[in-house]
């Protein structure tokens, strides 16, 4: 049983990665999310990934130079 559960946090762990960003910045986007619901700048972090990375994926040029930040999203109307 003891196994099992060891291996469970093992494969847990590897379903994540460590990206680095410069402190400061992390502290300054922490204080800027509270009170916003976001636990945390990781939760954020993901929460963008997940709304851009579509975009970026996409074939379309102009939905790509959105997810960049080179157009303004008022663009995709």
């Amino acid at each position: 049983m003891m196994s099992e559960v060891s291996e469970s946090r093992k494969s847990r762990k590897r379903d994540y990665v460590n990206i680095s960003i410069p402190r400061p910045l992390y502290e300054r986007l922490a204080k800027a999310l509270e009170g916003t619901g976001f636990r945390s700048p990781t939760e954020y972090i993901i929460f963008l990934v997940r709304k851009y990375l579509p975009l970026l994926e996409s074939k379309d040029v102009k939905k790509r130079l959105i997810a960049l930040g080179y157009l303004p999203e008022e663009e995709m109307t």
